[in-house]
């Protein structure tokens, strides 16, 4: 019988940023990772991941995933991770970054007829945040970059939206804001 794992993925240190994916358990570590990668606007032709069980703290992961789908721990299927609901994973995208979220394995179900998996559920709510420069300005515009440079020295973040970072920060480095 084929069933439905429903996960709940956060940034480890952003845990109010979260999505639930639902995977059948026959899919990969490389379907699971493609998900991911999508629900959190992770790139999909650059950097490698792995998942990590969490009691093994430390130790290897189940192997590395290839942006593509290819890598030693690609082909685990999500039925042998092993996992009962309450159990959790971590999954760390981009070593040099090292973008670190945790799995929490919710429930297990029988799948729906007609949907295709894996799929996102749910998003959390988004808690937008707002252009610096515009504000001074007088306008409310979302912003979707944190100059990274400005930041540090403010010792809080700046965020900007896109125009005012080309246009008052192009030569910082920044990040895009995650929601």
């Amino acid at each position: 019988m084929v069933e439905v794992y429903v996960f709940k993925a956060a940034f480890k240190y952003r845990e109010g940023l979260w999505r639930r994916i639902a995977i059948k358990d026959g899919q990969t570590l490389a379907d699971f990772d493609g998900i991911l990668r999508e629900a959190f606007n992770h790139d999909t032709w650059d950097h490698l991941s792995e998942f990590y069980p969490v009691h093994a703290r430390g130790m290897s992961g189940f192997g590395e995933i290839e942006p593509h789908g290819g890598g030693s721990g690609a082909e685990v299927r999500i039925a042998d991770l092993g996992l009962s609901e309450g159990g959790k994973l971590e999954y760390v995208y981009d070593f040099g970054d090292n973008i670190q979220h945790v799995i929490t394995l919710e429930e297990i179900v029988e799948p729906e007829s007609g949907v295709k998996y894996p799929r996102i559920t749910a998003k959390s709510k988004t808690r937008k945040r707002y252009c610096v420069e515009c504000k001074l300005m007088g306008k409310k515009t979302v912003a979707t970059w944190i100059c990274i440079e400005c930041s540090e020295e403010a010792g809080a973040d700046i965020c900007l939206c896109a125009d005012c970072l080309t246009s008052e920060h192009e030569d910082h480095d920044a990040e895009e804001i995650q929601y």
